[in-house]
């Protein structure tokens, strides 16, 4: 279910994301533009995927019968 405190939810989680990668693997200053943006790109490929493709996976998953499943 996509209401607005999952999306609100999705680009602060791509927010922090972010500003660990630049912080930490980059070496950049993490109060930046950079970081809003590079957060906001997250944020929305994690609201797509909540739209598009965990449907499907849920629709799918249960009809898959797992190895070790009885």
């Amino acid at each position: 279910m996509l209401d607005t405190q999952s999306v609100i939810d999705s680009v602060l989680r791509g927010m922090m994301i972010s500003a660990v990668n630049r912080a930490i693997f980059k070496g950049q200053p993490v109060f930046s533009m950079g970081t809003v943006n590079e957060g906001l790109r997250l944020g929305a490929s994690s609201v797509a995927y909540d739209v598009a493709v965990r449907p499907a996976v849920k629709a799918v998953l249960p009809q898959i019968p797992l190895p070790n499943s009885k």
